[in-house]
C-alpha cells in the first residue's frame, strides 16, 4: 500500500470515514422509515377514532333518513359494490388477453415497444382524465348518460391497462421451461399457455386485478362524471333497468359530503370513510387468501 500513498494510518482513517457515512445514510434511511410509518399509523388512527362511533348495523344496513343528515349509508355499499362487479367482469377478458399477448406473441420490436410505452402512460394517468373521457364518449357521444353502465364502462377503461402490465410481468416471471416442456409434448402454444404457464402465473394475475378493484372502489371522479348519484327518494331495485340509472357510491358520498359542508354530519363521513377503507382491506385480504392458497397448490 506504500506505493499507492497509502500507510496503515490513512487506511483505518477511509475506513472509519466510510463507516461514519454508511452509519449516517442507514440512520437517515431509518428516519424517512419512521416518519412514513408515523404518518400511515396517523391517518388509521384518526379514521379509527372518528369513525367507529358510527359504525353499527343501521348505519351499515339502512338508506340515509332526514335529508341525509340521519340513517345510514347502504345505497353506496350497493353501489361500490355494483361498480366493483361490473368492472371485474369486463377488465379480465381484455386485461388478461392483452398480458398474454404483450409476454408471449408481441415481441420486442418497434410496434410492441411503442404499445407497452402507452399502456404504461394510460396506467398513470389521472383517474380525472378516464371520467372526462369516459363523460365525453359513453355519457354523451353513445348517449348512455350518467348510468351503471357508463361507470362500468370508464372504470374498466381505466382499469385494463393495469391489469394488462401485471399480467405480462406475472407470465414473464415463470420459467420459460414450463412453456417449452410443453410443447415438446406435443401442445399448441396456447395449450401450453394455458394449461402451464398461467396457473402459475396465477397469483401475479389476481395482483393486478385487486389493484383493477381497488380502483374502482376508491375512485371519486371517474363515478362523479359518468355514474354518480348524491340522493334519490327511489326505492332501491336491483333489475335490468338498473344499468341505465346512476348508483350511489362511498366515494361520491365521501367527496359531496366534504364539498357540501355541514348537510352531512361529520361522524357519517367518518364512518363512510372508515367503511370504504375496511371495504379495501377486504377485498386484499381475500386476494391474499387466494394467492396463498394458489402458491400452496402450486407447490404440491
Amino acid at each position: 500500500m506504500a506505493a499507492l500513498g497509502l500507510d496503515d494510518a490513512n487506511l483505518l482513517e477511509r475506513d472509519l470515514k466510510r463507516q461514519r457515512s454508511s452509519q449516517l445514510f442507514s440512520v437517515r434511511l431509518l428516519i424517512c422509515a419512521l416518519i412514513s410509518i408515523g404518518v400511515v399509523i396517523g391517518i388509521i388512527g384518526t379514521i379509527l377514532v372518528k369513525g367507529v362511533p358510527a359504525i353499527n348495523w343501521e348505519f351499515l344496513s339502512h338508506a340515509p333518513a332526514e335529508g341525509m343528515s340521519a340513517g345510514g349509508i347502504w345505497p353506496m355499499i350497493r353501489g361500490s359494490i355494483l361498480l366493483m362487479a361490473g368492472t371485474l367482469l369486463i377488465t379480465p377478458a381484455v386485461g388478461i388477453l392483452g398480458g398474454i399477448w404483450l409476454a408471449e406473441y408481441a415481441g420486442n420490436g418497434r410496434l410492441p415497444q411503442v404499445v407497452r410505452a402507452c399502456i404504461s402512460t394510460l396506467a398513470a394517468t389521472p383517474s380525472i382524465i378516464y371520467g372526462l373521457f369516459g363523460l365525453a364518449i359513453f355519457v354523451l357521444k353513445w348517449k348512455l348518460g350518467t348510468s351503471l353502465v357508463a361507470g362500468w364502462l370508464t372504470l374498466s377503461l381505466m382499469s385494463i391497462p393495469v391489469v394488462m402490465l401485471t399480467t405480462e410481468r406475472a407470465i414473464r416471471s415463470v420459467p420459460p421451461t414450463f412453456l417449452e416442456g410443453a410443447v415438446s409434448l406435443g401442445l399448441s402454444k396456447w395449450q401450453a399457455l394455458r394449461r402451464a404457464v398461467l396457473p402459475s402465473a396465477v397469483p401475479g394475475i389476481i395482483t393486478g386485478l385487486v389493484l383493477a378493484a381497488g380502483r374502482a372502489v376508491g375512485e371519486a371522479p371517474p363515478i362523479l362524471l359518468t355514474a354518480g348519484l348524491y340522493f334519490s327518494t327511489e326505492k332501491l331495485t336491483l333489475d335490468f333497468d338498473t344499468l341505465s340509472k346512476p348508483v350511489a357510491n362511498l366515494p361520491y358520498h365521501l367527496a359531496e359530503g366534504y364539498r357540501q359542508g355541514g348537510v352531512i354530519p361529520e361522524k357519517i363521513i367518518w364512518g363512510t370513510c372508515l367503511t370504504l377503507m375496511m371495504f379495501v382491506l377486504l377485498i386484499n385480504l381475500g386476494a391474499i387468501i387466494v394467492r396463498s392458497r394458489q402458491r400452496a397448490k402450486q407447490r404440491w
